[in-house]
């Protein structure tokens, strides 16, 4: 999602910004062995996630309120599924928390 907005954006700073969710979400698919460390870095995206969105709907209605985007809907709703896909991710690694300390538990 990040990267639909990053991809062709006239605003460098925005699609940097973007371009820091996307390296973020990269990196966190190499910590599967820290789920501890996916799960912060994941509430980092969340915060990345939605200071984008603050700008991109600032941008878009904060300057000239009343004009339609003329990028259209997703890229103002990327960040947003964004942050709905990740919370989705964080309840997966604390289900997959959850079932390591119960293993952990027999092992004792």
């Amino acid at each position: 999602m990040f990267f639909i907005v990053g991809y062709d954006n006239s605003n460098n700073a925005q699609a940097l910004l973007a371009g820091l969710g996307v390296a973020l979400l990269l990196a966190n698919v190499t910590y599967y062995k820290h789920r501890k460390r996916q799960f912060m870095v994941n509430r980092v995206v969340v915060m990345v996630a939605f200071v984008l969105e603050g700008w991109l709907l600032y941008g878009t209605y904060g300057v000239e309120a009343g004009t339609l985007p003329k990028e259209g809907f997703l890229p103002l709703a990327a960040p947003l599924l964004a942050v709905i896909f990740v919370a989705l991710a964080n309840r997966a690694i604390q289900a997959d928390e959850k079932k390591v300390q119960s293993a952990d538990r027999f092992r004792k």
